[in-house]
C-alpha cells in the first residue's frame, strides 16, 4: 500500500464484489476507457473478471480516497516499458542514443486513470507522484515513461506536474483493443530529476 495525504493506493481485491461494482461505476463511462486504449467495461461481471486477470498483479493499485472509505475510484501501474515506447526510441538515432539505456529493466511505464467525478481535484497528480516516488525509492528504477493520446491535455497535464516531460510524438499508433487509431505523446521523468 501507499499512502498520500488524502489517498491510499491498495491492491486490487479479487473476490471483493464492492471492488467490482466500483471499478464498473467508473470504468463503464466511455470518456474513461477509451481514453486509456481499453473498451468501457459492460457489466459488473466483466469488471471483476478483469481484476482477477489484469488489475490484481504487483505494482498495480486501487486508488482510493480516504474521505470516500475504501472504494476504488480509479487505478494505477507501472510495469514494463511498451513497444509503444521501445519502438521509436531504437528507430531513432538521437532518440537512441539519449533514451535507449532506458528501456530496460532499469525503467518502467505507468498508466492510470480515475473516474470523472473526481477530475480537477489534483487526485492524480497525488498518485502519480506518490507511485514514481515508489518506483524511485523502494524499487530504485532509474526513469520511468508515460504516454497519453495526444488529445488527452488532461493526462498530459498531469504528467507535467509531476516533472515528466515530452520526448517524441508518435502519428497513427494503433490500439488493438479498441480498435482505433491515436497520435501519442510519450514522457520521460529520470530519478535524478524527479528526486531534485
Amino acid at each position: 500500500m501507499i499512502e498520500t495525504a488524502r489517498l491510499l493506493l491498495r491492491p486490487w481485491r479479487t473476490d471483493d464484489t464492492a471492488d467490482a461494482d466500483a471499478l464498473f461505476r467508473y470504468a463503464s463511462d466511455p470518456e474513461i476507457g477509451l481514453l486509456c486504449g481499453w473498451p468501457p467495461h459492460t457489466s459488473v461481471e466483466g469488471s471483476l473478471n478483469d481484476i482477477g486477470n489484469i488489475l490484481a498483479v504487483e505494482n498495480n493499485w486501487a486508488i482510493t480516497i480516504r474521505d470516500n472509505g475504501v472504494e476504488p475510484v480509479g487505478s494505477i501501474a507501472l510495469k514494463t516499458v511498451s513497444h509503444y515506447i521501445i519502438d521509436p526510441v531504437e528507430a531513432d538515432a538521437g532518440l537512441r542514443k539519449r533514451y535507449g539505456k532506458y528501456l530496460g529493466g532499469n525503467a518502467l511505464e505507468l498508466g492510470y486513470w480515475i473516474g470523472r467525478p473526481f477530475w480537477g481535484n489534483g487526485y492524480m497528480p497525488e498518485a502519480l507522484n506518490a507511485v514514481l516516488g515508489y518506483a524511485f525509492d523502494a524499487l530504485h528504477k532509474d526513469a520511468v515513461w508515460g504516454g497519453h493520446y495526444a488529445e488527452n491535455s488532461q493526462s498530459g497535464r498531469v504528467m507535467d506536474k509531476c516533472g515528466m516531460k515530452p520526448v517524441f510524438e508518435s502519428k497513427h499508433d494503433y490500439f488493438n483493443l479498441i480498435d482505433a487509431y491515436h497520435d501519442g505523446v510519450y514522457r520521460i521523468v529520470m530519478a535524478d530529476e524527479w528526486k531534485s
